[in-house]
């Protein structure tokens, strides 16, 4: 009879492949909610038209980012104008640099921002006509 310091015993080698289980089936059970997720967006190539109403919002965000250097625009508005013309009116809050405090030349960790309201014509080439500065709620 073999002892057991005498004997030699070998592991079975190590499997190289990961053993991966199958995924668990669905539920079948009628009461289980039915998720549709949509399809993915489809992109919008360049010559495809985006709507008249969507390009006189993005005129007027172009302008106001552009040449108040806004911050942050919201419309609040925006409305065909007349019924003559094809043009469109706007209005809009804005958050704006405070010109006040940038003149004085402080050191500021953040930036401060003032909250105006502007209102705005657009052409019916999408061309900003005219604009004025409409005030704030709080003041």
């Amino acid at each position: 009879m073999m002892q057991k310091s005498q004997r030699s015993e070998r592991a079975a080698p190590h499997r190289q492949a990961p053993i991966v289980a199958p995924p668990p089936p669905p539920p079948e059970s009628a009461s289980a909610p039915i998720v549709r997720t949509p399809p993915p967006p489809t992109p919008v190539s360049a010559s495809a038209p985006i709507g008249r109403l969507s390009a006189a919002r993005a005129a007027a965000l172009r302008f106001l980012s552009s040449e108040l250097g806004a911050r942050e625009v919201r419309i609040t508005k925006l409305i065909p104008a007349g019924h003559g013309s094809e043009g469109w009116s706007a209005e809009a809050e804005v958050l704006v640099p405070n010109l006040e405090v940038k003149m004085l030349g402080l050191p500021l960790t953040q930036e401060i921002l003032e909250r105006e309201c502007y209102a705005l014509e657009l052409d019916a080439d999408l061309t900003v006509r005219s604009y004025e500065h409409a005030g704030s709620d709080d003041q």
